[in-house]
């Protein structure tokens, strides 16, 4: 009875409850932006250079040149797992179904936080030199001359772009309104610009303080998950405790800007969560439950995205 519950009360609930736990997560699944997969790796088609383009008069020759237009990035697979154990006698002194269903959700609520944290980390972090993890935020904003799925800046040529805008304030360690502005617009093109805003508590704090005479809060369905939203030209900025940043006092705190359109996660629909039971082992009245995840995060366009990293909220 108790496998077939941790069944029912783990694989449905498990991945609705880790996109609700983080406020990133919970935006990239609200923008549509996870993306069930199968197969060995996720290509990323990118433009390298612009096509042949000339004005001309009357009889002028073209110029024909061959040009290769396409480049390809590819993101790979990672893989993660949770593990719970359950002692038999857990289960006996917890008798009957209502004790056995309290006991499995307890475990599930568990496992859930365990998940929602990791993949936090390693969304919001730097995993380049940490093989068996998908590439992080950090590593979305690398400067010149690191790799990314498998691209270097130097494998596209201008105006394509296979870096993010990595700014610095006018005034250092300083924000205001202006600052924003300035990221924003250096990656907006045409109807294309960021969407999503994201930082640490204590930045988000300083962008409140900048915000207090026309506050603007985020969307309801966020605000009823308890996160904190503010909009900025009516783009949202959250306060995420994942994000790079040592705090008040040090200039090294993050703003970034992105634009989720370009922000993909991809799921294995063979391991979306995939909970699997063991039986006790001969050496343990215990039975185990792991949940598999398949996945690889990514952005297919560097360049639409911006970021500040050197902040001091105490300004």
């Amino acid at each position: 009875m108790y496998q077939s519950l941790a069944h029912e009360h783990f694989e449905p609930r498990l991945q609705d409850a880790v996109f609700k736990g983080d406020p990133f997560l919970h935006y990239v699944k609200e923008n549509q932006s996870i993306e069930l997969r199968g197969g060995l790796a996720i290509r990323l088609g990118q433009v390298i250079q612009e096509g042949v383009f000339e004005s001309f008069d009357r009889g002028d020759n073209a110029t024909l040149e061959v040009r290769e237009p396409f480049n390809s990035a590819q993101a790979e697979w990672f893989y993660a797992r949770a593990t719970a154990a359950l002692y038999e006698t857990d289960i006996l002194e917890n008798d009957g179904e209502d004790g056995v269903i309290d006991l499995v959700s307890s475990t599930r609520q568990w496992l859930e936080q365990t998940v929602t944290e990791n993949l936090s980390d390693i969304f919001m972090g730097s995993n380049s030199s940490t093989p068996k993890q998908s590439p992080g935020v950090q590593d979305l904003f690398g400067a010149t001359g690191t790799s990314y799925c498998g691209l270097l800046d130097t494998d596209l040529t201008s105006p394509a772009a296979w870096l993010s805008s990595i700014m610095s304030p006018l005034v250092a360690g300083t924000f205001n309104a202006n600052e924003a502005r300035r990221m924003r617009g250096s990656v907006t093109r045409g109807g294309s610009k960021p969407n999503l805003g994201a930082c640490n508590f204590p930045m988000y704090n300083r962008i409140w303080k900048e915000a207090q005479d026309d506050q603007r809060f985020g969307m309801e369905d966020s605000a009823n998950l308890g996160f904190d939203t503010v909009f900025f030209e009516k783009m949202p900025i959250i306060a995420d405790e994942h994000a790079p940043g040592s705090g008040y006092g040090t200039a090294d705190n993050w703003l970034m800007f992105f634009n989720m359109d370009h922000v993909k996660l991809y799921i294995h629909k063979k391991w979306n969560f995939k909970v699997r039971s063991y039986d006790p082992m001969p050496q343990q009245e215990a039975l185990i439950w792991k949940v598999l995840l398949a996945y690889s995060f990514c952005t297919d366009a560097r360049r639409t995205h911006s970021v500040i990293k050197t902040f001091n909220p105490s300004l």
